[in-house]
């Protein structure tokens, strides 16, 4: 059973973004104190290894889940927009991946 409860209302976009942004200053990535020891030097070989692996899988996952959100989506102006994000880490027949894969 959740024990979250609804907002009173919902949240203007000015409001939603200002909230997001709060949470990120807070729980941001860069924060982690993973990500301070590895940019600190402080981590072994082994622990920089996994860090790389588990990097590597999560971006390899990326063009998946977008293509699997892409085909989910209601309308033509959201998939192109969408799609432009598969793109940019797959590429295109005509040109390479903007982003290396993985």
């Amino acid at each position: 059973m959740s024990t979250t409860t609804a907002p009173a209302r919902l949240l203007s976009p000015e409001e939603l973004e200002a909230a997001l942004r709060a949470i990120g200053a807070e729980r941001y990535h860069n924060l982690h104190p993973f990500h301070r020891a590895l940019h600190d030097g402080k981590l072994n070989k082994a622990q920089v290894q996994a860090w790389a692996l588990n990097r590597y899988y999560y971006q390899a996952c990326i063009p998946a889940k977008d293509a699997t959100l892409l085909a989910r989506l209601p309308t033509t102006e959201l998939r192109r927009e969408w799609r432009r994000r598969l793109e940019d880490h797959d590429g295109t027949s005509l040109k390479l991946a903007a982003l290396p894969a993985g």
